[in-house]
């Protein structure tokens, strides 16, 4: 009754599904951890810059307080969304993974059932359904998805933001004139939110659809054991 084992990357995602309970916590933590940033260096970062008046903020020169706190605000605004959608999307993971798990365990309980009866009445245990892999592949695309787009923000925010705000509003950023370098900054600065933002979403798409095939795995699993409960009760076993 032993199953035949999994191919790569299957049995790499079967043999993490019974740590749901720990890949939970982790995303918990990073989520927390992404609410704790925002509440204490973001809005520090924000309180300090809009401390004084507008005409102080932006004749702020490069490398003062309020360049920096700035620059600050940016860079978190521009990683810490990435990373707490990484963290939401372990959460998802987790279901899936818990979905999985209790999806195998009801197989396996067929297979207990079915070696009871006897054998000349013995129903074929079906194959593992097709949708059992692709929900395993939706839930590791959708986590990969997000983890990229966490190290593009990472890539971001240790380049191009920073090196764009880290300058005076009033002397250098508003004077700066058509194939300058700060207008080629602020192209890239001001477009990434409209491609990363979906790329997120499209990470997540592929995990709530994962959780949807796993449940209806689950489903047609229960629904095929009791037909054979039904099939024996009607006199075939008997």
């Amino acid at each position: 009754m032993d199953e035949k084992k999994a191919p790569f990357p299957f049995n790499m995602i079967e043999s993490m599904m019974p740590r749901y309970p720990m890949i939970a916590v982790v995303g918990w933590m990073i989520v927390l951890l992404s609410i704790l940033i925002g509440a204490t260096a973001l809005s520090s970062a924000q309180a300090a810059f809009y401390s004084d008046a507008k005409a102080v903020r932006e004749a702020a020169a490069a490398g003062s307080a309020f360049a920096q706190a700035n620059v600050t605000a940016h860079v978190i605004e521009t990683w810490v969304p990435q990373f707490k959608f990484v963290g939401l999307g372990l959460g998802l993971m987790a279901i899936g993974m818990a979905l999985g798990s209790i999806a195998k365990a009801l197989r396996r309980m067929g297979q207990v059932l079915a070696s009871h009866i006897p054998a000349e009445l013995r129903p074929a245990m079906p194959p593992i359904p097709r949708r059992v892999r692709i929900f395993q592949l939706s839930t590791l695309m959708g986590v990969m998805i997000l983890l990229a787009a966490l190290v593009v923000g990472i890539v971001l925010a240790n380049g191009v933001v920073p090196s764009y705000f880290n300058h005076s509003i009033a002397a250098e950023l508003n004077p700066a004139q058509p194939g300058s370098g700060l207008l080629a900054q602020l192209a890239v600065v001001s477009s990434f939110a409209d491609w990363l933002n979906p790329l997120r979403m499209i990470g997540m798409a592929f995990l709530f659809s994962g959780i949807t095939l796993a449940l209806t795995v689950i489903i047609g699993t229960l629904r095929a054991q009791a037909a054979m409960l039904v099939r024996l009760q009607g006199g075939e076993g008997a």
